[in-house]
């Protein structure tokens, strides 16, 4: 029988965490299936600050630990300790020993890394694991039969039994909002012309997440003294992430997260994920000044040569301020591999969808239930499956999750699931 295939788009960590998994199971005696990662850029390319989304020098909000086989759940039944000694080699730990830099980081009581740091984690797992990694960009994702057939550039269509979409989209962008205008800016490009700051006096950050925040400790380590930073944040007061153990043990054991009542999953991700700030940026931010909170939302942007307005509605109330630098940094667009459909696949997700929301409709493979064939979409799992598997923190559990449709076992069809459904 021929080898099933499983495509994963973009090879960051998601897509290291999951080619590394299928190599484990492998070594397992588990088999599973061909992972080809397909990635126009270099190998978590996104995180070295040389392709914008960061300067490469912030410090990673999640704890290294949480590296690609975190938590090392027991997924695999009588074969989860084979599994999870073959998955040793790849820790964060094992990639600070390689180096000799391992009592030095414990000694330092185990900082975070930097973005760029954690780069060079996921290319030395990557490499060592010889994932399969295909230079070029998906430019079209069709069903055809059973399979799917991926068209790149360059190269020829590649076909998978399954696809996994990763990465971040494109900036979500306010009306208005102009491209490669020297004083607007988003979550992207800002890490890419960050000299041109320093012509700011006065500069207006949109946004109250993590990408935001990011932004406002560079702002106030580069821009002159005396300059003023206004954060746009349409919840009324910036907050920080929820970091207790009841918050963050279901980022990394979900298993409780289904039994939620759906205003309460949502309140969750709010907040602890989506809209705050982490514990680490608002540490630095409080010993900062020249910013301050304000509330509203930017309804409209209109960039002159000189300084550009942003309309700000709050409640009944309009208000048109100008500012010299303006950085939209209101997130990603979680969606953006709808615009890779071809019409067959358009329609097979529709029918999937049946009106409604994808959010709602992910399976706990990560899949979009009844479409086929299976189209696994992490980045909006984390409402129906849990908060975890949008960001990194539970790589290893991600990877079981999705490998699981593809490995065929000699246990019970249902393996085993995360600690908390085993209580």
């Amino acid at each position: 029988m021929p080898r099933t295939t499983l495509a994963v788009v973009g090879a960051g960590p998601k897509g290291i965490a999951i080619a590394v998994k299928a190599r484990a199971l492998e070594a397992a005696g588990l088999g599973g299936p061909r992972v080809v990662l397909i990635d126009r850029g270099p190998v978590a390319g996104n995180w070295s600050g040389r392709q914008g989304y960061t300067s490469g020098l912030l410090a990673l909000g999640t704890p290294p630990e949480k590296d690609v086989g975190f938590p090392y759940a027991d997924s695999w039944g009588p074969a989860s300790p084979a599994v999870t000694a073959a998955m040793a080699d790849y820790t964060w730990q094992r990639h600070l020993i390689a180096r000799g830099a391992y009592a030095d980081w414990v000694d330092r009581g185990r900082m975070r890394p930097t973005h760029r740091q954690w780069s060079w984690y996921l290319r030395e797992v990557a490499e060592k694991a010889q994932a399969e990694i295909i230079a070029a960009e998906v430019v079209s994702l069709e069903a055809d039969g059973e399979r799917w057939r991926l068209t790149v550039e360059p190269g020829e269509a590649i076909w998978a039994d399954g696809v996994v979409v990763t990465g971040a989209g494109p900036p979500i962008r306010v009306a208005g909002q102009p491209d490669r205008h020297p004083r607007v800016l988003d979550g992207r490009s800002y890490w890419l012309h960050e000299h041109k700051t320093q012509v700011a006096q006065n500069a207006c950050v949109i946004g109250s997440g993590e990408t935001a925040a990011s932004v406002v400790i560079s702002l106030v380590s580069k821009l002159p003294k005396h300059s003023t930073i206004d954060v746009l944040t349409s919840r009324g007061v910036l907050y920080s992430r929820g970091e207790s153990y009841e918050e963050n043990r279901l980022y990394s054991d979900p298993g409780d997260w289904p039994g939620l009542a759906e205003a309460h999953r949502r309140e969750f991700l709010v907040r602890t994920d989506r809209g705050v700030f982490s514990l680490q940026a608002e540490a630095i931010l409080n010993q900062s000044r020249g910013f301050r909170a304000l509330a509203g939302r930017a309804v409209a942007i209109q960039a002159g040569e000189r300084q550009v307005a942003v309309t700000i509605e709050y409640g009944d109330e309009r208000e048109l301020v100008a500012y010299d630098l303006v950085v939209v940094a209101i997130g990603f667009q979680s969606g953006w591999f709808e615009g890779l459909l071809g019409e067959q696949a358009r329609s097979r997700l529709a029918d999937a969808l049946g009106g409604a929301e994808l959010e709602r409709r992910i399976e706990p493979d990560l899949s979009v239930a009844g479409l086929r064939p299976p189209l696994h979409l992490p980045v909006v799992a984390g409402l129906a499956q849990g908060p975890g598997f949008p960001n990194l923190s539970c790589l290893g559990l991600l990877s079981d999750r999705i490998l699981r449709r593809y490995v065929a076992t000699d246990g019970p069809a249902r393996l085993a699931l995360e600690r908390s459904e085993r209580v």
